[in-house]
């Protein structure tokens, strides 16, 4: 009875890249996504503040500005379209 040999995986991919680059590339890739999921964290605090000091300012604004001011800036939005 023959033996069976195990066949090992190759150490290459079939577009050329060795294991180990491969595991450089994705190492590289998993630190760019912390980095940009830590600057979507920062910029959504930062939105989040800026709503509410928006939201603060409007509140200090008699009613009527604030509407004009709105109006100007949905038709300045739609001539930007």
């Amino acid at each position: 009875m023959a033996k069976k040999v195990k066949k090992e995986m190759p150490l290459v991919d079939p577009n050329g890249k060795s294991v180990k680059e491969l595991k450089e590339v994705a190492s590289a890739l998993q630190q760019q996504v912390i980095e940009h999921n830590n600057l979507v964290q920062h910029h959504t605090v930062m939105l989040n503040k800026a709503q509410g000091a928006l939201e603060v300012m409007l509140q200090m604004i008699p009613k009527e500005d604030v509407e004009g001011m709105i109006k100007k800036e949905a038709e300045e939005s739609r001539n930007d379209n």
